[in-house]
């Protein structure tokens, strides 16, 4: 079972996991946002906290998918995402937890 935390900001987001960086498993975000562009919040993710980070975005452009690639992402998913694409997202955070275990 997984607790879903969510914010309307990516500086909140960044704040909350900072402050519980032990917390949480993985992180979603879009890649457009009012305050912080996706990229920027994944670079800040990637270079303090060991968090598979998920970006969404309805950008299918391959420039951008790459760039999300390039800045650590580990998925991209185009919108509207389907359901079934929601279901196997748990693989990235089992994926982690048996990298940091070896």
């Amino acid at each position: 079972m997984f607790t879903v935390t969510k914010c309307n900001k990516a500086e909140t987001a960044l704040s909350v996991l900072r402050e519980h960086k032990n917390e949480f498993d993985i992180v979603i975000s879009d890649v457009h946002m009012p305050d912080m562009d996706g990229f920027e919040l994944l670079k800040h993710i990637t270079s303090e906290m060991d968090l598979p980070v998920i970006l969404i975005s309805a950008d299918a452009r391959k420039q951008v998918v790459m760039k999300g690639v390039t800045y650590g992402a580990c998925d991209y998913l185009i919108k509207p995402v389907r359901i079934e694409t929601l279901k196997n997202i748990w693989q990235h955070v089992v994926r982690k937890k048996a990298r940091n275990t070896v």
